[in-house]
């Protein structure tokens, strides 16, 4: 068992209703025979939706796998770390907006874990899991999201700029407070707006959005209205960074920080949590306590929202600040040399690629397919004149 080089993955879809029925079908070869909604593709062992892999032709989960021999699956170093495959990788395909949401840090994800495991059913939904949910997201299409608290004097003008009272009292509390406490104090009160003020906020934004913050973000409050008529979260755009990722641009997520994929194309990869608190543009239950004891009350500056990768021939490399992952993308590779040290999901994007070992092992792949390499592996060639994605620890 252990001398396989490569184990292509069988994997799990998500079919959550803000998911696209075609973008999966249509890009990535996987198949809709019942016109689905198809959110998200899963490649990993989390156990929400772990990937199998054929070993003696039989299918087994990939979590099964690396148990059997995790040291030599895992590397080492990474087993000895995370005692398991610390990433989980995703496509996803938003045909409308994903609420607005935050991830817990380690330390708050143990602790709400623990709570989640000690309450009745369905008391505490939000922690699924132990870890905490850095993420990255690489588009494959336009990609439209938003990220981060705005600055507080840009909130404060986009919320005069509607003259309702109470919005007009809520920037005023801004600008004379302009911090992390004054921050918060804000958005519990957006949260909590009546359905009065919520509504002519909202009516408000649509008709006049576009010539009050510009045509993108005029556009994004017509489309979260379509999604989720009325819901609180339509207003998000006042306070929320807007931004639209054209494919091969990334961005980065530390836990705490308040964002919603609004629509388009991605791939998404980040520590194996599925720990998620919600904010807006959901029909599930917010728990606005936990929510803000796990969002992080900090203005993210626009302009840095963006990841540059640091290129190395064929490679583009992305700088990720944690050590659960790492993400590079492969274009145009003719016998790349590839050096494993840590067990490692391949990703085709686009066309073919074949990997080859020099054992003699070969595996040619079409885009939507993935691939597990084992630490074992060492040493193998990538070749692709398409486009493919390596997550390793």
């Amino acid at each position: 068992m252990s001398q396989t080089c490569f184990y292509p993955l069988t994997n799990v879809v998500k079919n959550y209703p803000w998911g696209s029925r075609h973008s999966l079908n249509q890009r990535f070869n996987v198949l809709n025979p019942d016109d689905q909604p198809q959110a998200e593709l899963w490649m990993g062992v989390h156990p929400a939706g772990v990937s199998h892999v054929k070993v003696a032709q039989e299918l087994m989960a990939l979590s099964d796998l690396l148990a059997k021999e995790p040291a030599m699956m895992l590397g080492e170093a990474t087993y000895q770390r995370f005692n398991d495959l610390p990433f989980l990788l995703k496509i996803l395909a938003a045909g409308r907006a994903l609420s607005i949401q935050v991830h817990p840090t380690k330390a708050q994800a143990e602790c709400g874990f623990a709570r989640a495991q000690q309450a009745n059913e369905g008391e505490m939904p939000d922690y699924n899991d132990a870890n905490h949910k850095p993420e990255l997201v690489y588009a494959i299409t336009p990609f439209v999201a938003m990220n981060g608290f705005r600055d507080t004097n840009t909130i404060a003008a986009n919320l005069s700029a509607l003259d309702i009272p109470v919005l007009n009292t809520l920037a005023a509390g801004l600008l004379a407070q302009p911090d992390g406490d004054g921050l918060r104090a804000f958005f519990i009160a957006m949260m909590q707006l009546t359905p009065a003020t919520k509504m002519q906020a909202i009516a408000q934004v649509i008709a006049r959005g576009e010539d009050l913050y510009g045509e993108e973000t005029g556009a994004i409050f017509r489309r979260l209205q379509h999604d989720y008529p009325n819901d609180t979260g339509v207003l998000a755009p006042l306070f929320l960074n807007c931004i639209t990722l054209q494919p091969g641009e990334a961005m980065f997520l530390y836990p705490g920080t308040l964002h919603a994929y609004v629509h388009g194309t991605a791939i998404e990869v980040m520590a194996s949590s599925d720990n998620v608190l919600r904010a807006g543009l959901t029909p599930k239950k917010i728990n606005l306590d936990e929510l803000v004891q796990c969002t992080t009350f900090t203005p993210t500056a626009a302009g840095l929202l963006c990841m540059l990768p640091e290129p190395h021939a064929a490679e583009a490399r992305y700088p990720i600040p944690v050590d659960d992952f790492r993400f590079s993308i492969f274009t145009g590779a003719d016998h790349q040399p590839m050096t494993t040290t840590s067990a490692e999901i391949v990703l085709v994007i686009e066309g073919d690629a074949m990997l080859s070992h020099i054992s003699g092992e070969t595996l040619t792949l079409s885009a939507g397919a993935s691939v597990f390499i084992p630490a074992s592996t060492r040493q193998w060639q990538l070749t692709t004149t398409g486009k493919v994605c390596r997550v390793s620890s």
